[in-house]
């Protein structure tokens, strides 16, 4: 019996739906707005809000290795990967 492949991804349903609302990779701004917020939670760690920003500027990394990407998205993803987190 073969073991089925497994993946990691960086794309899997949010574990903490609250951290998952806060978060916006739509625009830079939305992105410097989501750390404001995601700072601002209370009972959640630190260790916890730093993973869920690097996880979502990780994501936006991603999104730069897609080739169907307008000037403007691109300009907008690469902003958002080089945003500093500050945790």
């Amino acid at each position: 019996m073969a073991k089925a492949k497994f993946t990691k991804s960086i794309f899997f349903k949010p574990k903490n739906k609250k951290l998952a609302r806060a978060i916006s990779i739509k625009s830079p701004t939305a992105f410097r707005e989501s750390i404001r917020k995601v700072k601002k939670m209370r009972g959640v760690s630190d260790a916890t809000k730093k993973r869920v920003l690097v996880l979502a500027r990780a994501r936006a990394a991603a999104q730069l290795k897609r080739k169907r990407l307008s000037m403007k998205e691109r300009k907008q993803f690469r902003a958002i990967v080089k945003t500093g987190i500050g945790i």
